[in-house]
């Protein structure tokens, strides 16, 4: 109670009791805005979470708040931020920017309700024991959703995430620092166009 926003930034993997995470989720379906970052993404997951989770499945009400399901991550290298929504109030007047080596969260379910802000395309070179098994072996190259806001509950709570966060030289960076700002300030109704 009397806060503006909580900030999810934990890694809670392996925190799966229900009536637990229910306590964390009823502030923000009471209203309460949330901003989730990075590792927030693959928290509080049980069941057969690396299937698309059901919408009102047991094990769905984390993800029905982030509005993205995400279970895992590839290789740490570049992603290349590409702004689809330019006209939010977050993105408005963003560049876009490459990270240095930093995880991109693979998409396994976008909920209704979820808009996209940023998606990230990686490439990743053939690794030696590809190379040894193929020596034609091609870059791979893999797109995701990186930040999205929703609206979550009965009274539409301004949800603002992102999965990019994981080195320490992304989180420093004055791109994303603005960013995740702006994502703060808008999740509290804050941000002026």
């Amino acid at each position: 109670d009397g806060y503006d926003v909580v900030i999810h930034d934990e890694c809670s993997a392996n925190v799966t009791d229900k009536p637990y995470i229910d306590r964390i989720l009823k502030a923000h379906r009471d209203g309460t805005p949330a901003v989730n970052l990075h590792c927030a993404m693959h928290s509080y997951r049980y069941g057969n979470f690396r299937a698309p989770v059901e919408i009102g499945a047991d094990n769905a009400a984390w993800y029905e708040m982030l509005g993205v399901q995400s279970t895992g991550h590839g290789p740490k290298t570049p992603i290349d931020i590409i702004f689809e929504d330019q006209e939010h109030p977050i993105t408005k007047g963003l560049k876009n920017w490459k990270t240095t080596n930093e995880e991109l969260y693979n998409n396994i379910r976008i909920y209704s309700g979820t808009s996209v802000l940023v998606k990230g395309d990686q490439t990743t070179q053939p690794n030696k024991k590809e190379l040894k098994k193929n020596p034609e072996a091609k870059p791979r190259k893999a797109s995701a959703v990186v930040a999205w806001t929703n609206e979550y509950g009965p009274k539409k709570t301004r949800i603002f995430s992102t999965s990019l966060g994981h080195q320490n030289e992304t989180v420093a960076d004055d791109r994303y620092l603005d960013f995740v700002s702006r994502g703060v300030l808008w999740a509290t109704g804050r941000l002026n166009n």
